[in-house]
């Protein structure tokens, strides 16, 4: 008989992570439960909860979750006669909030015994760098560690690697939002979860799933298969094997370990001149140190090639019950922007087919979640652009491609969702500090299309149609309550005042373009609205013209990787960018 267990219940009402001292708490013998599941975990409420692992196969698998007295609240069983893999599913039945409660799970002899778990709200935080960026590196990160004492925010970081790696999963923790842990966590997760625990009931804890990797591109969180099906994904697969052909083992491991010391050595010196030199741009940084040495070598043991963190983290997780999905993903896709939208599309649905609890053939019929109802929400890219791009006047234009793929996702996928971030980049930094208006905008999205309420300020303007007005166009907007101008480039928003009435060429952010296709800035005025859809005070006009275009046939707005975007609507939300 093997027993492995957590804290005793009750003990800690505060998850401060770590592993349970001497004892591997993913397993018990031949029972093995997926590592997400620790002391101090937040299961989904109101969802029917999946609990998930491997044991031997000719033995009955049982759940129960018990009150800190030990009644038990509820019990599942998995029989060994229908299983033909050592994997089982268990779902427990909808709950509502509360706790602290005990997770145990049997298997013959052997017993995982997990304390201090909650019901609430679990989100899963997914995508690259800027999701990954951590709290105690961000804006004012020092200040939000220092005042953070949670105990009902917590957040589990998903190990970072490229295939299964049973000791990293292991050594992995539920922690609480409380200093100084919570330095550690995505600081837009931090944001996104603090913002729920303020407008949810107190009562309720959110738990936040961190899954990413730095220089990510979106191909590393798909399956090959998914890749290989499509005209978009199979290039990037095809590249991958190009890499490393011909290669040995020997000599990409030397690539790897020759490259990854230079990488520290560079973080290690930036690290070191911000410390000496506060207030130092990167920029500036670059210029004494030389750019960041990116990317890395391409290899079979990487987490950045294509598949990787698919297999090695999420198909980890999956399927453990959240209540949805945020998505900040889409830097390192610049060169094959245009495959982007394909992709993004073909992520949402297998990462929704994965979270599928209908495809486990459980005595839980009655009460099964559809993977349909799984929301993403994306974070539209800010604006940036290479400084040394910039300095010799160019603009490849490829982060508006993008951004106009995450729009369509939101526009035509059922419950996925857009942030605007336009006023939230920063001039030559790919990794901008603001995190807090990135989570708690994308919080405010949760809370008014997830949970319904209606007194959180969510919707950016929007273009909803255009209108050829003889030597000018009419643009019409949705959400434009209030509709004003509000600096010009991120850089000058912060300080800048509301504006109403006409803006310049060249700081308006419009450009519109005659039959030739030739786009040139022009000057756009907000208008006072008559019309039809003027009862409801969301709709606005913005009247576009340039004395260069004489007869216009199509307008865009905030159309550049780096550029004028100060449209905003009277919650002080940047209006989405357009091109049509």
């Amino acid at each position: 008989m093997s027993t492995v267990t957590g804290i005793a219940p009750g003990a800690s009402a505060v998850a401060h992570g770590g592993r349970h001292a001497g004892a591997d708490r993913t397993r018990a013998g031949a029972l093995r439960v997926a590592a997400v599941f620790a002391d101090h975990m937040v299961l989904q409420r109101d969802a029917p909860i999946a609990v998930f692992g491997t044991a031997a196969r000719d033995v009955d698998v049982v759940v129960r979750l018990l009150r800190d007295g030990g009644d038990i609240v509820i019990a599942q069983s998995v029989a060994a006669t229908p299983r033909d893999t050592a994997s089982w599913t268990a779902l427990l039945p909808p709950l509502p909030a509360g706790g602290p409660y005990t997770l145990d799970v049997h298997a013959g002899d052997d017993t995982l015994s997990y304390a201090d778990i909650f019901i609430g709200e679990v989100w899963l935080a997914g995508g690259q760098s800027n999701i990954e960026l951590e709290l105690h590196t961000s804006e004012h990160g020092a200040d939000a560690i220092a005042a953070a004492d949670d105990p009902l925010l917590r957040f589990y970081n998903t190990p970072k690697v490229g295939g299964v790696d049973e000791d990293a999963g292991a050594d992995s923790a539920w922690c609480a939002a409380v200093a100084p842990e919570v330095a550690h966590m995505s600081a837009v997760g931090y944001y996104f979860g603090r913002r729920l625990r303020e407008r949810l009931d107190r009562h309720v804890a959110v738990g936040i799933i961190d899954c990413y990797i730095g220089g990510t591109s979106i191909s590393c969180w798909m399956s090959t298969a998914t890749l290989n099906g499509s005209a978009a994904g199979r290039p990037y697969v095809e590249r991958y094997e190009q890499a490393v052909a011909g290669k040995t083992d020997a000599q990409m491991r030397a690539e790897a370990d020759a490259w990854q010391r230079t990488f520290d050595q560079w973080n290690n010196d930036v690290a070191a001149m911000r410390d000496t030199h506060p207030g130092i741009t990167q920029p500036q940084i670059d210029a004494v140190l030389g750019p960041c040495p990116w990317p890395p070598p391409v290899t079979p043991f990487s987490e950045r090639r294509v598949g990787a963190p698919f297999e090695g983290m999420v198909r980890r997780v999956a399927p453990y019950t959240v209540r949805g999905f945020l998505w900040y993903q889409g830097e390192e896709d610049e060169l094959q922007c245009d495959s982007y939208r394909e992709l993004l599309g073909l992520l949402i649905d297998e990462w929704r087919t994965l979270w599928n609890l209908d495809a486990y053939d459980e005595p839980t019929v009655g009460y099964q979640l559809s993977a349909r109802t799984l929301p993403f929400l994306i974070v539209q890219l800010p604006q940036w652009i290479d400084g040394q791009v910039a300095a010799h006047g160019g603009d490849p234009r490829r982060w508006p491609v993008i951004r106009a793929a995450q729009y369509d996702a939101s526009e035509s996928i059922d419950d996925v969702e857009l942030v605007c971030t336009m006023d939230c980049g920063e001039f030559d930094n790919i990794h901008p500090l603001d995190k807090r208006t990135v989570g708690e905008r994308i919080a405010n999205l949760a809370l008014r299309t997830v949970y319904g309420d209606g007194d959180v300020a969510a919707d950016s303007p929007r273009v909803v149609h255009t209108t050829v007005a003889g030597e000018a166009i009419d643009v019409m907007f949705d959400h434009a309550r209030g509709l004003h101008w509000h600096g010009t480039t991120p850089d000058t928003m912060r300080d800048a005042t509301d504006e109403t009435g006409a803006r310049t060429a060249g700081a308006s952010g419009f450009e519109i373009a005659g039959d030739d296709g030739v786009y040139m800035d022009a000057d756009a005025q907000i208008l006072e609205y008559s019309g039809i859809d003027a009862a409801d005070g969301e709709h606005m006009m913005v009247r576009v013209s340039s004395p260069q275009v004489s007869v216009p046939t199509a307008v865009r707005y905030a159309w550049r990787s780096w550029g004028p975007a100060p449209l905003f609507n009277g919650d002080g939300l940047p209006a989405f960018p357009y091109a049509g």
